[in-house]
């Protein structure tokens, strides 16, 4: 069966065994980076909150043998555990979003279809999005990405926008500095976790439901590690308090600048993914032209396509208090 005959077969399945009291219905989904994926969407009158259950991965499922009513019997056991951690109101009045409203960076070139209907600013290779926070608790956060349409109802602007996101994304969600060794026994301890049962951070981004690690790409870390020993360069990862879009906080009110005062000196940035920025000391043992060809392969073999960043390496100077290719 081909993929799109497949996903109407689920579609049609999902329906039957829902029954009549739910809408059914398929969402073509661009994500971060151009990603595309096509979810189920599960609705009824009683709920507010239809999160996207994606069929990409589904489709490989049935591939090596699942069945359709399986897959739609477990689609629907994934929509009643959802909808149970996902009870709150979503309420998109300006006044009441703007202590709410939070900045995250994204690649701009990998970006472009999100980006022509979103307001965003430029940043080197990147681009600052919007969204607005509409869940944060024990079970993950969920947000909402700010659209031009919004923007306009609301009759604000890029500037007010950023104005707003860049104290409270800072107050919600602080930066957090950490040594490499640090955050690798982090690493360690969190897989012991998933091994014997642990829970672990989710983000309904858009409401989607995905599992996000909170350090995504243990592979570069493991690497820059051996560079770090043999070479002695101490190097820290940046992030924010829940690991979540922690690469943003490059964007934060000084926090570079007083990284680079306790360290006197400039700093390498390696954006390892969305979710975090490894930050490394210069040194004249490492060349920028290296750390960008160990970025680049880790990001093509490692990282999945949604949190790749960046291929560039940065350079923060602490002489002009910028960040620079």
């Amino acid at each position: 069966m081909e993929y799109k005959q497949f996903i109407m077969k689920v579609k049609d399945k999902v329906e039957e065994n829902a029954g009549g009291n739910y809408d059914v219905n398929i969402n073509h989904v661009i994500k971060n980076n151009s990603l595309e994926l096509d979810g189920i969407i599960i609705s009824n009158k009683e709920s507010r909150i239809s999160p996207n259950i994606y069929l990409n991965d589904y489709y490989e499922k049935y591939k090596y043998g699942e069945s359709v009513e399986n897959i739609a019997n477990e689609i629907l056991r994934v929509y009643e555990d959802r909808s149970e951690e996902n009870e709150f109101d979503i309420n998109f009045i300006f006044e009441e979003m703007k202590s709410k409203i939070i900045f995250r960076i994204v690649n701009y070139s990998k970006n472009k279809i999100l980006l022509q209907e979103s307001p965003h600013i430029r940043f080197l290779d990147l681009a600052i999005t919007f969204h607005g926070l509409v869940k944060n608790d024990y079970n993950g956060i969920g947000t909402i990405r700010i659209t031009n349409e919004h923007m306009n109802e609301w009759e604000t602007d890029v500037g007010e926008l950023m104005s707003l996101a860049g104290r409270n994304t800072q107050r919600i969600f602080p930066a957090s500095i950490k040594p490499m060794n640090e955050v690798i026994e982090s690493i360690m301890e969190r897989d012991i976790e998933k091994y014997i049962g642990g829970i672990n951070l989710s983000e309904w981004n858009e409401f989607t439901g995905e599992d996000i690690d909170s350090i995504s790409d243990d592979v570069m870390m493991n690497f820059l590690q051996e560079i770090e020993e043999k070479q002695q360069i101490p190097m820290y990862i940046l992030s924010n308090s829940n690991g979540i879009n922690g690469a943003s906080a490059i964007l934060y009110t000084d926090i570079l600048k007083e990284f680079s005062t306790s360290q006197n000196s400039d700093f390498y940035i390696l954006p390892s993914s969305i979710h975090e920025v490894i930050l490394v000391p210069y040194s004249v043992q490492l060349s920028k032209e290296t750390l960008r060809e160990m970025v680049l392969n880790v990001n093509q073999t490692q990282v999945p396509e949604d949190e790749v960043l960046s291929n560039q390496v940065y350079i923060y100077r602490r002489s002009t208090n910028s960040i620079e290719i």
